[in-house]
């Protein structure tokens, strides 16, 4: 699996099986609680940054067909492009900071969270700014997909997007729109990946 950002051994590492996931220290799956829902909210009030509700459809590997009960985790920078900590993290907490979440999608398939929209890493000055995503099917183990980008990002070029072997069956960069009152939406559509 390639990646832009350089990530291809973490990558593999969270496509091995259970056993070997041990060592996956940037998987999200083993710090998730154990209720979830499909739907939920990532930066309390008060997080500054620009408000952002992304949501998308689960579908399995035909495409078609809604996938309920799949595992999402995401996480990502705040306004200043730091995994900004409390202190008092553990497990992925302690790399991922606080703005993170996991989700199961619902009958239809579908996941929504509401959070800020991230900026850039402030030490990689050309890498777009993005939302890491992980997955994890019932039964199957946690694999990666490509980081959601934002369609208005001056840094997504040709050459970055000819870099990437594509994951989840539908493209990583989301088509972003502001409402009324400012909030961003976006919309992410995963197809589930064969595990032949």
């Amino acid at each position: 699996m390639k990646t832009v950002s350089g990530f291809s051994a973490l990558l593999l590492a969270c496509s091995l099986p259970a056993q070997a996931q041990q060592s996956c220290t940037w998987c999200g799956m083993q710090d998730a609680p154990d209720s979830l829902s499909w739907s939920i909210k990532i930066a309390l009030q008060g997080e500054p940054g620009d408000r952002l509700v992304v949501e998308g459809t689960v579908y399995q590997q035909d495409g078609e067909t809604p996938a309920e009960g799949v595992l999402i985790y995401v996480y990502h920078t705040n306004a200043g492009g730091v995994y900004p900590k409390r202190g008092d993290e553990t497990d992925n907490a302690t790399r991922h900071g606080y703005l993170r979440g996991w989700m199961k999608t619902d009958s239809d398939g579908r996941y929504r969270f509401e959070t800020i929209r991230p900026a850039p890493y402030e030490t990689h000055g050309g890498e777009p700014a993005h939302v890491h995503y992980t997955i994890q099917a019932p039964g199957q183990d946690e694999y990666w997909l490509n980081a959601a980008w934002f369609s208005d990002d001056p840094r997504i070029t040709r050459e970055n997007l000819a870099g990437l072997e594509r994951t989840g069956g539908f493209s990583n960069v989301m088509e972003v729109s502001r409402d009324s009152v400012g909030v961003w939406h976006g919309r992410r559509d995963i197809i589930l990946e064969s595990y032949d």
